[in-house]
């Protein structure tokens, strides 16, 4: 007779997720994190979201490659940090 292990979230195929990780990449629990971070200004990357910002007007095409290129290595399209947001909603404000 062979021993029986259990399966952790490691072991589950298909992409399954156990109820732990499941409650972790809810939509709700994204929101949260992305809003947490929305006040820690020390951790932001003002200067790529510069670029970003400069180079959507000036060369979009680059700005999507670099995108892609996120996209193939992490298998995530949107940035994890704010600053992008902080700076149009400045630019956005002092426009008025």
């Amino acid at each position: 007779m062979l021993p029986s292990t259990s399966m952790n979230s490691s072991m589950l195929g298909n992409g399954a997720l156990n109820s732990r990780d499941a409650a972790r990449h809810t939509a709700g629990a994204k929101r949260y994190k992305y809003l947490r971070r929305l006040f820690r200004f020390r951790q932001m990357d003002f200067e790529f979201a510069a670029w970003q910002m400069f180079y959507l007007f000036t060369s979009p095409q680059r700005v999507y490659r670099n995108f892609h290129y996120r996209k193939q290595t992490k298998d995530q399209w949107a940035r994890d940090d704010p600053a992008f947001l902080v700076l149009l909603s400045i630019w956005l404000c002092g426009k008025s």
